[in-house]
Formats: structure tokens, sequence, C-alpha cells
């Protein structure tokens, strides 16, 4: 049996990538992660990530943000260096509705290590967000 957890994001009016990380940045989360940045932007529904230098950081954020690429999902890793944790923000087209994954060393909870702690990507992921434009969102850990 597997697992899946994930954080779905509603925001009142559509948001950029590199925004979203501003009001992140504040928490602690960056795009780089141990390997460098991870990214995506969808092509003929194709969703191949690709890794990037982290000092190309202002293009790839460019290139997420495109006007090109409003109406396709894209994605990028966050991560968080002083918990060791991270995972993937895919924002879909439109850009008022973004999930993220938990998927860099996911954080289990205490005494229950198959189920992910939500409530910590809750406290540390979504607040931050509550300064932008966050409408709500809805976090899940289910068995598959």
């Amino acid at each position: 049996m597997s697992r899946t957890a994930d954080i779905d994001l509603t925001f009142h009016q559509e948001v950029t990538v590199a925004g979203t990380l501003r009001l992140l940045a504040g928490r602690g989360w960056t795009p780089a992660e141990p390997l460098g940045i991870s990214c995506m932007v969808e092509d003929d529904g194709d969703f191949d990530w690709s890794r990037e230098d982290p000092m190309d950081k202002p293009q790839v954020l460019a290139r997420l943000d495109a006007p090109e690429a409003r109406d396709l999902h894209v994605g990028i890793s966050v991560y968080r260096p002083d918990a060791e944790t991270g995972g993937t923000l895919l924002f879909c087209p439109g850009r008022q509705t973004a999930s993220f994954t938990p998927s860099i060393n996911r954080r289990s909870l205490p005494g229950a290590t198959e189920m992910t702690d939500l409530a910590w990507y809750i406290q540390e992921l979504v607040h931050p967000l509550l300064a932008g434009d966050l409408l709500g969102y809805e976090a899940r850990d289910t068995a598959d």
C-alpha cells in the first residue's frame, strides 16, 4: 500500500510563481533544493521536469511566469534547508489554483511514520501565503 499527501491551494485571483516564492521565502523556503532547481512547463500534455542551476533562478522564474505559459501547468520544487524537507508546487492553468506535494524528505507524524505531518506543512507553507491572495486550502493524506 502506498500513500499520497498533498495540499491544494486556491487563490482569490491569478498569482505568479515568483510572487508565491517571495511569500514563501519569508519562512525560509527556496526553489534551490540540494540538487539544484527542479522545474517544469507543460509541453503537449507532458510533465517533463528539468534540473537547473540555482544561479539561473531569474531565467527559470521568467519562463514559468511567461504569458505563453499562463494556460499551461507549470511546476517548481521548494525546499526548506533548515528543516531538510520540501516538495513540488504545481500551478494549474489560469494560476488561481496550485497543489503542493511533499516529496523531498517528507516529514512524517511522530508515532505514525507512514502518515505525513500535514500540520507542519500547513503552518510552514500555507500560513505565509495568507499574506498574499490565498482563499483556501484542502489537505489530504490518503492510502492508495
